[in-house]
């Protein structure tokens, strides 16, 4: 026998050691990763930095539609005003754990729901400014 007819078994042994590393591997940095999150308390994930822009996405919108139908003034549309300070922190509401693990603040949300907000379909009354 030569090495040439050795070579399918020992390719076969070598695709199987590989498969097993590799579901080792799936099964075990996994279980690394959540071990490291509990002994140093840092849980950021992208799904929660995803939860708190959402959030914002979503009080934009319910913003873009009050600029619409004239219930909010465009000059109130700044991220100190009282009222979007309030919105931000409506929104930090629906997600608290996610914010609190990435620290958003409500004048850091309020800014966020600010830039968010399209200013440009806003109705603009006959003599008022913006």
């Amino acid at each position: 026998m030569t090495t040439a007819d050795f070579a399918p078994i020992f390719s076969a042994l070598i695709a199987g050691c590989a498969l097993a590393i590799t579901g080792l591997i799936g099964v075990l940095v996994p279980r690394a990763i959540a071990a490291f999150e509990r002994r140093t308390g840092v849980a950021l994930t992208d799904q929660q930095r995803a939860a708190v822009m959402q959030a914002a996405r979503t009080e934009a919108g319910m913003l873009e539609t009050a600029l619409q139908q004239g219930v909010v003034r465009l000059s109130q549309v700044t991220p100190t005003n009282g009222a979007m300070l309030d919105r931000a922190t409506a929104a930090l509401a629906r997600v608290p754990e996610a914010a609190a693990a990435v620290g958003t603040t409500p004048a850091a949300m309020a800014s966020i729901i600010v830039g968010a907000t399209d200013t440009t379909k806003a109705v603009l009354s006959p003599g008022s400014k913006p």
